[in-house]
Order: structure tokens, then sequence, then C-alpha cells
């Protein structure tokens, strides 16, 4: 069998807050938050910002994995095929080429694009619903070919899952961060349009590896090119039955944190998806946001626009929106996440086919969440692009932090929790993650 490889993929609503001084002292006097010099030296977070993707209504999900299934890699190419000549489906979630990343939602709405410009009239009417990297990249190039595009969007911005705000003035982004396997990758092609700039992240040069528990893991995983049917078995049956709290937090790192789901829900043919380019993983230190605004350019969007069902037929389409309105077109793509389509937010007229829901709900829809903490001084390992933590009472709690000080010259920290650790935390109040948080970094530097 050939070598399996594993792809580097960290990418994602979000909650945002400000630790006043009274709050904080608050927090201290409770003994449940960090104080401004903490007993053990660490100072504490005077912002944060917090994602929590599985209570956004227009996600549900971090983003897809492809789940142990008869269906295999498949499941993906039958998400994304049209129902008839005039439905349309787009996004991270239906790429085949580098599904969970930006590349492969961008690429993805080109395809749907195309398919469309095979068949349809000049100055066609197309609605696509969602404004992220695969609805404005349809968008753009059917605009681009004088199609008569609309975009509706149930958000109040445009981006999707690529958010980008703004801490301590620099770009802290809420979903994608990386550009995975930047060269030849097209989103890299819209970066040098827009001007920006590229940070090179090393994922190796790491402080607080455990290197025994990595190792141990390494022991495991060199049988998983044995397996026979990789598209039906789960990555964690190459694991013991009671693995070690070092294989559970390594298999956390390694797995969790790049697939946004636990080892037993990942297949082994997941490790064989793709990225979209070649080469390293690049930071966008001047934001993501800047690609999301070149790529819509004039583009009309209409947020704050929930679609709730879509009529479909070999006349046309008809978008429902959630006050009744109904938007008609020639053609309709929608480009939801896969966390929307499995909850069933959109109905269809009439129903999808059995092979599309049979693909819908095949696909697991991840989750992974950050934290972002900014702080008046570093602390942390300055030269280190990534910190890792490993609780042996919690492995997989905050097992993963990257130096946001090194990139943009801020005291920044960003945190991930992803899979079960991360839908533990998303029923957690701001207070209670970010005091978490800060527990796990008083222990890594005391």
């Amino acid at each position: 069998m050939t070598e399996r490889r594993i792809v580097s993929r960290r990418g994602l609503l979000t909650v945002t807050g400000a630790v006043s001084s009274a709050a904080a002292a608050a927090w201290a006097a409770a003994g449940c938050g960090p104080s401004r010099s903490t007993r053990r030296g660490i100072p504490e977070p005077v912002s944060f910002l917090r994602t929590s993707w599985s209570t956004d209504p227009f996600a549900l999900c971090a983003y897809s994995f492809l789940a142990p299934g008869p269906l295999g890699t498949s499941v993906r190419t039958k998400l994304a095929a049209p129902v008839g000549e005039r439905l349309h489906f787009a996004g991270e979630a239906t790429s085949g080429e580098a599904p969970a990343t930006t590349t492969g939602a961008l690429l993805s709405g080109r395809r749907a694009a195309r398919d469309i410009l095979e068949t349809a009239r000049d100055g066609a009417r197309v609605t696509v619903i969602g404004a992220g990297f695969a609805g404005l990249g349809c968008a753009r190039a059917l605009a681009d070919a004088g199609m008569r595009v609309r975009v509706l969007e149930g958000r109040d911005r445009t981006g999707g899952r690529t958010w980008t705000r703004r801490l301590a003035g620099v770009p802290a982004e809420m979903g994608a961060s990386w550009i995975h396997s930047w060269r030849g990758n097209p989103v890299t092609e819209l970066l040098k349009r827009t001007g920006g700039r590229s940070s090179p992240f090393d994922y190796d040069n790491t402080a607080g590896t455990d290197e025994a528990a990595m190792a141990e893991l390494a022991r495991h995983t060199g049988k998983l090119d044995a397996v026979e049917d990789p598209d039906t078995t789960p990555v964690s049956a190459v694991f013991p039955e009671n693995p070690s709290a070092g294989l559970r937090w390594a298999a956390n790192l390694t797995y969790t944190q790049e697939y946004a789901a636990e080892p037993g829900q990942i297949s082994v043919s997941a490790l064989e998806e793709g990225t979209g380019g070649r080469g390293g993983d690049v930071l966008l230190p001047d934001g993501y946001d800047r690609l999301i605004d070149w790529l819509r350019g004039d583009i009309p969007v209409r947020t704050g626009a929930t679609v709730t069902a879509v009529r479909h037929g070999a006349g046309g389409t008809t978008a429902v929106l959630d006050g009744g309105e109904e938007v008609e077109s020639d053609h309709c793509v929608v480009t939801v996440p896969i966390g929307v389509l499995k909850a069933g937010r959109i109905t269809f007229d009439p129903p999808l086919p059995a092979a599309k829901r049979n693909a819908v709900d095949a696909l697991g829809a991840g989750l992974m969440d950050k934290l972002w903490l900014r702080f008046d001084d570093v602390f942390w390992d300055r030269d280190a692009d990534v910190l890792e933590w490993f609780d042996p009472d919690e492995p997989g709690l905050w097992p993963y932090w990257v130096n946001g000080h090194k990139v943009f010259g801020e005291p920044l920290l960003l945190g991930f929790n992803a899979g079960h650790y991360a839908h533990r935390l998303a029923r957690w109040s701001d207070r209670r993650v970010v005091s978490s948080a800060m527990d796990a970094l008083r222990r890594m530097h005391r």
C-alpha cells in the first residue's frame, strides 16, 4: 500500500471580550481566573477572542472530515454532483482535491461555475447561497463570464468560516488561519494579487513536545499501511483497547487537531486527502479578509438573508428566505457547510436524491475551536512557532498553541481544542474557558 501522510489543515462564530480590571479582580478573588500577577508569575490576559463553531447556526461545525464508511472518498464526489441541470453544490466538503481548506472551497466554487456555464444560456440568473470562499469563488467566475449573479448570505458579513478580527491591531483569524501547501495553490495566487504578505510556519519548531509519547504513537501508526480496507477502518483500529495518556495526547495532537474529530471517527483513507498545492504552510500577517474582499469585488452580496428552502426543477430554482420572500433564478448553487446540510436547515423540493442524502449523512462534521489571548508581555518561548502541552489527566485539553508574537510582534497566544474537548468547552462560559486555558499555561510554565 502507499505511504499514508498526515497533512496539516488547521483552520475555523465567535464570542469576544476584554478582561476588565474589575472582572479580573473578581475572577482572582473567586479563585477561578487569572490575576494581574498570578501565584506562578503568569500575567492575566488583557483581552481575548473565542470561537464556538458548533453554536454558530450558519456553520454548526468547523469543517468536514472523512468518516469510516463504504462510500470512501467518493462521498465528496457524490456530494458535489449537481441535481439535474439547475441545482448545484460547492464548499470544502465537496472538494476531493483539498477538503477542509480554503483552497478546497475556492476550487469547488469554480468547479460549480464551470458546470453551470456548460449548459446555461448567456446572461442566465444564478443565485449563490453562502458568501464564503466557495460562494464568492463561484460568483466571481460566473460574473466574469457574463452571468447575472446574486449572493445570499445569512450572516451580517461575508467570508463564511473565514473571518478576520483584530486584536492588538493585528489580524486574529477566527476561521481559517493558514494557506496549506502554498506553492501552486490558487489561494496563494489570490494573496499575491492583493499584495499581502506570507509568513512561513514551522510545525516542527515546537516547545514542550513529549518525545516519548510521540514515539509511542509512531510504533502504532506504522501499522496503518497494512490496513486492508482504509475506507471503512478508523485510525484508532491500530491503537490498543486502553491507550496510555501519552498515546491519547499524541493521537489528539496528530489527528484530532488536524481533522477536528477523534481517531475513532476518522477513516484511514482521510489521511490521504490532499491540500491543493505543494510545499509548506504559511500564515497571513495582513489577514485573510484581504483575500475575501478582493474575491468579492463588486459582486452584489445580500447579507442577513437566511435561506430556509430551495425549490428546483427543469424551469429554474427558487430560494425561500426565512421571512417568506422568494428569490427566483435559472440556477442555484448551495455552498453552506456540511453541518448545516446535516441539520436539515435547508429543505429541498423535490427532496434530494438518495445518493446525495447518503453523502450528507456519511460525511463527518468536525469541530475545532480557538482561543486568542492577548497579554501585556511575552512570558513564553519567543522563538518557538508552537507550544505543546501534555496534561496527563486531560490529554488533549489545550494541547496546541501558536506563538503569535513570532508572527505579529505582539504578545498573543492562540490555543486550540478539537474533537471531544471542543464539544465539551462549547458548553462552557467565557470565564470558565479562559480560566481553563490559563491553568494550562501556568502549569506549562511553572
